[in-house]
């Protein structure tokens, strides 16, 4: 074993995949799969992962966005327009049990590299295409991109219920959500494969995950047929931080029971025999009264009180973090959510900690994220190309050593 890896013991260890894909959704979730323990093998073109090169850091194609989502791989640079590099791709897929990629289906096909030729030579493989919008659809050759997701599947429109502002949330919410199902899919496939021996084609779209994502709760009255009401559930419109007199705090009194002892907490105990707050069909049509009630309340008092009263009080309380401060949380201090680990050419780092907790198989992360090319003789190699096929390659501009 190489110096700065790890043998990882999660439940996926000896599972094998070809990792296509680049920017955010596809890395986050191979990352995801590799902490897990399979190996991964980032395949990379000579220029790199875009995210190489989105942000600064302290080298060139080590941008902090490439090292949060591309842990627990191994790069190899592979130039897929070069025909040598295809059939080295192919040759690669022989013997991985999954092939995941975001290339548009049609460019793929233009590669050679569609479900069909790897199939070809993989009968077990799993192909698991992440896709901007179902292939059945209109929509099927457009781009897709996170904010285009946010905006096309409403979450842009249902901020603007809050402050008349249609805004894209400030993080990679469709990406990382559909990654997270993406993940499933494909160990769902994988799982099936072990019982059956087939592998098989799984498109993973953004479009449709999102919309099912944002219109789970807000169907809503259209849920029926014919509807009964319109979309949007009210009680989310209501839900907001609320100031105090110092900061903000995260609270939600969600039962009859959070508000009853809200009540006696604020000496309003009148309060709970109110008929509009008498059930929780009451509660939900009166919340944003009621939440004019909490926030009148808790401009009275500083955060630290009201975090210790709610806390006492058993009504769910969180403080509101920044990004900053969220680094600096104590409960993620206890659980070991950081690590501070040394990567060999970027020097100390700050990580994250793989979240779950495991009785068994305990997943431990087990490669920094790589350089460009870091791993690319030793994979190919590996898939049995000889020495004189990759000194070909190598000289052609098809592949690179970056471990040299």
């Amino acid at each position: 074993m190489k110096p700065n890896e790890k043998t990882n013991t999660g439940p996926l260890a000896g599972i094998r995949i070809l990792d296509l894909t680049s920017v955010a959704m596809g890395p986050y979730m191979m990352q995801t799969i590799g902490d897990l323990g399979a190996e991964v093998i980032k395949v990379e073109p000579p220029q790199g992962d875009i995210t190489r090169h989105l942000a600064p850091g302290r080298s060139a194609g080590m941008s902090p966005l490439f090292l949060q989502l591309n842990r627990s791989k191994r790069s190899v640079v592979l130039d897929l327009k070069d025909s040598a590099g295809r059939d080295a791709l192919l040759q690669l897929a022989r013997g991985a049990d999954a092939l995941v990629c975001n290339v548009r289906p049609a460019a793929m096909a233009r590669l050679g590299l569609d479900y069909a030729a790897v199939a070809a030579v993989s009968k077990k493989i799993v192909y698991c295409s992440l896709v901007g919008f179902g292939q059945a659809g209109r929509y099927a050759r457009r781009a897709a991109l996170d904010d285009l997701i946010q905006g096309g599947s409403g979450l842009a429109a249902l901020a603007a219920r809050q402050d008349g502002t249609p805004h894209y949330a400030p993080g990679w919410i469709a990406d990382q959500s559909v990654g997270l199902v993406g993940t499933y899919a494909l160990l769902a496939a994988l799982l099936h494969r072990e019982r059956t021996g087939e592998g098989q084609a799984v498109e993973v779209p953004m479009f449709e995950t999102m919309a099912q994502y944002m219109l789970t709760p807000h169907l809503y009255g259209k849920t029926f047929r014919p509807p009964i009401g319109g979309t949007g559930y009210p009680r989310i419109f209501a839900r907001r931080p609320f100031k105090t007199q110092d900061g903000y705090i995260c609270a939600t009194a969600y039962t009859p029971a959070h508000w009853y002892r809200f009540f006696e907490l604020i000496g309003r105990a009148e309060l709970k025999k109110d008929p509009r707050f008498c059930d929780q069909a009451g509660i939900s049509a009166h919340v944003a009264e009621l939440n004019d009630i909490f926030a009148e309340s808790v401009r009275t008092r500083s955060t630290t009180e009201w975090l210790r009263l709610l806390e006492d009080a058993d009504i769910p309380v969180l403080p509101m973090h920044t990004p900053d401060s969220l680094i600096d949380d104590p409960h993620l201090a206890e659980v070991g959510f950081f690590e501070d680990v040394e990567h060999p050419s970027e020097g100390p780092i700050r990580t994250m900690s793989v979240p779950t907790k495991w009785s068994h198989s305990k997943p431990v992360p087990a490669r920094m994220p790589p350089t460009l090319g870091q791993h690319s003789l030793d994979i190919l190699r590996e898939a049995g190309l000889s020495q004189a096929q990759i000194d070909d390659l190598l000289a052609r501009g098809v592949t690179r050593d970056g471990a040299s």
